[in-house]
């Protein structure tokens, strides 16, 4: 499911602007705004930006 994301978390202070909304998946919107750490915001022209999503690993030991 698509939903509206501010770049700037909502709940913090970020605007709801035009220039500061986009798409984003039901997970991605509710996980970044859960765990910020995951992510990197870059510029992508004017009034354009995009996230990287950066995944945790957790490395099994083997026995």
């Amino acid at each position: 499911m698509c939903q509206i994301d501010h770049a700037d978390n909502w709940s913090t202070g970020g605007l709801t602007d035009l220039k500061l909304l986009g798409p984003a998946c039901q997970f991605h919107n509710r996980d970044r705004y859960r765990h910020p750490d995951r992510y990197t915001r870059r510029k992508e022209g004017t009034d354009r930006w995009a996230f990287t999503y950066h995944r945790t690993r957790t490395r099994r030991l083997r026995e």
